[in-house]
């Protein structure tokens, strides 16, 4: 009989994670299709919201066969493609459920990620994405609002689970020392101490360390406008300063084999930032309702509400600097998604600029050649397990420690 019991249980245990498995194949979106009034995607229903998901160089050329939705695994990038998915498209107020804070996710036909900015809620759809975090060690971060940095923990900690290498984070090097992106990573590192001293000799834990790549804001100038933040593997990524709130706030310009994607996150406008995103193929900005619209729906106070939108970027705006700047694809992040706001944001969009552009959800993914922009959702496994890893470099060490010398309870 005992043994009988056994083998149920086992047989129990085996059943359902057969029975369950499933693939981002199978994942069906929050909502069904629909539109809005004027003809706009509705949030969360599979579709981007915008009404130019394909956008070709030369009118008429044929462009790559993508499948409607983006499933992370099943597309190989050509040599020269660039990939930028939205792992977070939500900012400043408390997270949702649906919308991740600030965070997008480039990856390179020649194999490299890259990470901008991670606000909270995001970490889990960039492992959705089936990246292995050991390929997610490079963070580009705008600015230290929370919003945009405060998913750092869960990456920092799957840092340590996956690889024996530290995670790179570039970011400014603020009015003050402490208001620097090296007391940030200082900080981080000193407030996870006991959690990483709990896992000595039971995991790797070399890759908890967080390596700070500062670039020193004060040395932005007329004469120099921009920085050369990162120069590898033919990836050049620029930072140049944006006007936001206090002195530290940037922006990021990468160029790799004749493609440019351009990211300011929160600003306010200004025709320098316009001059920078110039010639890009993607640009990335932030775009917000009206003061009037973010004050009733966050119940507070309408001063509170102008006070906030002082600093940020309405819709009319963003078409201006994208009236200077000329993108292939203008792309409006940071907004608070919903079925009301949408419309009066796109008329307001176009009282200033009348080209492609499109309203970011979280993993809306942006496929980008010399021919082609195609926008698509992504089809991504909420329970997805992590990534196989990659190979190793040599002489990365990947036993454990010796145990912390803390007294155990």
């Amino acid at each position: 009989m005992r043994n009988f019991r056994l083998f149920g249980v086992v047989l129990s245990l085996i059943l359902p994670l057969t029975a369950n498995a499933v693939g981002p194949e199978d994942y069906r979106f929050p909502r069904e299709p629909g539109t809005t009034k004027d003809g706009y995607p509705l949030p969360l229903s599979g579709k981007p919201i915008t009404k130019t998901p394909v956008i070709t160089t030369t009118p008429g050329t044929a462009v790559k066969n993508y499948p409607e939705h983006y499933v992370p695994g099943k597309e190989t990038l050509a040599k020269d493609e660039m990939r930028i998915t939205a792992c977070g498209s939500w900012g400043p107020a408390p997270m949702r459920i649906g919308q991740g804070a600030s965070c997008l996710l480039v990856q390179l036909g020649n194999g490299d990620s890259f990470i901008f900015d991670v606000g909270g809620g995001t970490v889990g759809n960039l492992f959705a994405l089936g990246v292995h975090p050991a390929e997610l060690d490079k963070v580009f971060i705008t600015h230290l609002h929370l919003d945009h940095v405060g998913g750092i923990f869960p990456l920092f900690d799957a840092m340590g689970w996956a690889r024996n290498t530290p995670l790179h984070v570039w970011g400014a090097s603020g009015y003050t020392p402490e208001l620097g992106i090296t007391a940030f990573t200082e900080n981080i590192r000193a407030a996870s101490e006991w959690h990483i001293q709990s896992k000595q000799n039971l995991l790797p834990t070399g890759g908890m360390k967080i390596v700070p790549h500062v670039i020193d804001y004060s040395k932005f100038s007329p004469k120099q406008p921009r920085q050369l933040a990162y120069d590898e593997n033919g990836v050049k990524i620029y930072a140049f300063p944006v006007i936001h709130v206090i002195a530290g706030s940037m922006g990021y310009r990468m160029e790799w084999e004749g493609l440019t994607f351009v990211y300011t996150a929160d600003s306010v406008p200004s025709t320098f930032e316009a001059e920078q995103g110039k010639g890009a193929d993607v640009f990335i900005h932030e775009i917000m309702p009206s003061a009037e619209e973010f004050a009733h729906y966050n119940h507070m106070p309408l001063q509170a509400g102008e006070n906030v939108m002082s600093e940020h970027t309405t819709p009319a705006e963003l078409g201006r600097i994208y009236t200077i700047a000329k993108p292939r694809l203008g792309v409006g992040s940071h907004f608070t998604l919903d079925d009301r706001l949408i419309d009066p944001l796109f008329q307001r969009w176009g009282t200033t600029y009348n080209d492609p552009v499109l309203l970011m959800q979280d993993l809306t993914t942006i496929n980008v050649t010399s021919d082609h922009i195609v926008v698509r959702q992504t089809k991504a496994d909420p329970l997805a397990w992590p990534a196989p890893p990659p190979k190793l470099p040599e002489g990365v060490d990947m036993s454990t420690g010796e145990p912390s010398k803390a007294q155990r309870p």
